[in-house]
């Protein structure tokens, strides 16, 4: 049984969003201890207002709060050496 996907609809009537990358990430819910779907995007919007973002399932974050989450993951990483980001020195 696959593990449901937490996303939300996002209309661009004007063809305006552009994914640059996508992939995604299978996390639990600690509370129902479920498993759910999460994908995440790199995105650039061409309107002239919106530009960069990062989306995570439904939530679009951009600017200063992907920096800190970007910082944070990387933190995680150096604690844990689970994983090394990729770039950078």
């Amino acid at each position: 049984m696959s593990a449901p996907i937490f996303d939300g609809h996002r209309s661009d009537p004007h063809d305006q969003r552009h994914v640059q990358h996508e992939t995604a990430v299978t996390m639990r819910v600690d509370e129902s201890d479920e498993w759910i779907v999460v994908p995440i995007r790199a995105v650039f919007t061409d309107d002239g207002l919106s530009g960069w973002s990062f989306e995570i399932g439904p939530y679009s974050i951009g600017g200063s709060d992907a920096t800190e989450l970007a910082n944070a993951l990387a933190h995680y990483g150096r604690l844990s050496h689970d994983f090394r980001p990729i770039g950078g020195a």
